[in-house]
């Protein structure tokens, strides 16, 4: 697709971009995707606070300055229909690639699975990146995790994530992921590029699909009243939250430019402004207490 950015979110803090109350054992839990239940970030909660990033409020988008018809023509404008256009950049959501997986070898992994692998590479090639060089591992059994050629994670010849054994195997297909993919996370001079590709393994799906669901983080917080400062009766709950060193990933593809701003401003005008340089962002609920602060880096699709 031309005019296009793959964007990643790497979670500093846990982030709990949720979905309001839940009927489960869980209060508040985080969003999920509806058909493999894996955690997700929408992309209407990612566009308003890179929105907000850029200070781009009602009357910063109406001012008839260079910046206000950047601010106008990326992010939309709501008003009378002589002054009002739909934003350009459109975010698809953010779809999960690797989990943070406690390791008894290690600290932790981020972990995978052929399937994450698999959608992530249909996902690039839908945006137009040459990714011959990138195919998920398919001859994953039940007991066998695929790391790459130098890892921190083994023990012996296996790998322990939470209470679940692997068999450690070398795999050339997950090191040429855990290089590409650290190269576009945290840069190829980055001390960190070498430490992900450490720590990266793919893991079977069906215990990829486990951890997912009990590999999240679950808070419980109480409401303290303002004039003993002890527990006020009944307001206990608890809330999900993505671990920090989560990392997802979603494309921003630029639309064309609505209104008179479509003959003076371009795509590649507002792909240069608003994906050029890493973002940290808040993102999700939670604020005050620290929650969902994500670095979000962007990287052109060199095709």
């Amino acid at each position: 697709m031309p005019d296009t950015r793959i964007y990643w979110l790497h979670t500093l803090s846990p982030t709990h971009a949720g979905v309001g109350r839940g009927v489960g054992y869980i209060d508040l839990p985080i969003d999920r995707d509806g058909v493999t239940g894996w955690p997700i970030i929408r992309g209407s909660a990612f566009k308003g606070v890179w929105a907000d990033h850029h200070r781009a409020t009602d009357d910063a988008r109406k001012k008839d300055t260079l910046e206000g018809r950047l601010l106008k023509a990326a992010f939309g404008l709501a008003g009378d229909d002589n002054n009002s256009n739909a934003g350009a950049l459109i975010p698809t959501d953010a779809k999960i690639v690797c989990l943070p997986v406690r390791s008894f070898r290690g600290t932790f992994a981020w972990a995978t699975s052929p399937l994450c692998l698999s959608m992530l590479h249909r996902t690039l090639k839908l945006a137009g990146v040459d990714a011959t060089k990138l195919s998920a591992p398919t001859d994953l059994l039940d007991n066998i995790a695929h790391h790459a050629n130098e890892t921190m994670l083994v023990e012996g010849n296996s790998i322990f994530l939470e209470d679940l054994n692997f068999t450690a195997q070398k795999c050339s297909k997950a090191a040429a992921w855990a290089h590409w993919i650290a190269e576009n996370v945290f840069g190829g001079k980055d001390a960190w590029c070498e430490e992900f590709q450490k720590r990266f393994v793919v893991l079977p799906d069906a215990a990829f699909d486990f951890l997912c669901e009990t590999g999240t983080e679950v808070h419980t917080r109480v409401k303290i009243k303002d004039e003993t400062k002890t527990v006020d009766g009944g307001a206990l709950w608890t809330e999900e939250s993505l671990p920090a060193e989560t990392i997802l990933m979603g494309l921003i593809q630029c639309d064309r430019v609505f209104g008179r701003d479509g003959t003076e401003i371009k795509a590649g005008d507002l792909l240069k402004q608003f994906t050029d340089k890493p973002l940290t962002l808040q993102i999700g609920g939670k604020a005050t207490v620290g929650r969902g602060q994500v670095r979000c880096v962007f990287t052109e699709v060199m095709q």
